[in-house]
């Protein structure tokens, strides 16, 4: 009777853990190399990288928060250009990330839309994707190539 019970409990803890082999292992990207790769398709013009307390102040994005936090941003300062990309240490914040950046997003779309017509179309089609822990921005001429960037990385 041992024995059966043994083989039992044994085949149970096995049916429960075998799902947990097919999981994916999450995928790990560089913020850095990703800018990097999207900028060497031409995406963006002459950028400038902003510091953790550049987009604290733009943001309210938390630096002590993030795993990552790698911001460039047109040079000039006059066009909407931009890459932010970030990894929080949970998704809680990613989520909180990803909501302060929608609205600092439709609050540029707004005021650009009267400062720099120009501008405005790129800004009102700005990418804002949240994956787990990561959250990127991107704000470019052709958003869709710059994204497929994005989405090949997370393969």
């Amino acid at each position: 009777m041992t024995k059966r019970m043994i083989i039992v409990l044994v085949a149970a803890v096995m049916l429960l853990l075998a799902p947990l082999g097919c999981k994916k292992a999450p995928v790990s990207i560089d913020g850095e190399a990703l800018y990097q790769q999207m900028n060497a398709l031409g995406q963006f013009p002459d950028m400038a990288r902003r510091g953790g307390s550049d987009v604290y102040d733009y943001y309210g994005i938390d630096p002590a928060q993030c795993k990552q936090l790698v911001n460039y941003a047109a040079a000039d300062g006059l066009m909407t250009d931009e890459f932010l990309f970030v990894e929080s240490n949970d998704p809680a914040y990613a989520e909180e990330v990803e909501s302060l950046l929608q609205e600092q997003i439709a609050y540029r779309a707004k005021t650009y839309r009267e400062y720099m017509p120009a501008e405005y179309p790129k800004i009102s089609n700005a990418r804002i994707e949240r994956s787990g822990c990561y959250v990127l921005v991107i704000v470019a001429e052709d958003v869709a190539a710059a994204y497929r960037v994005y989405t090949d990385a997370l393969k």
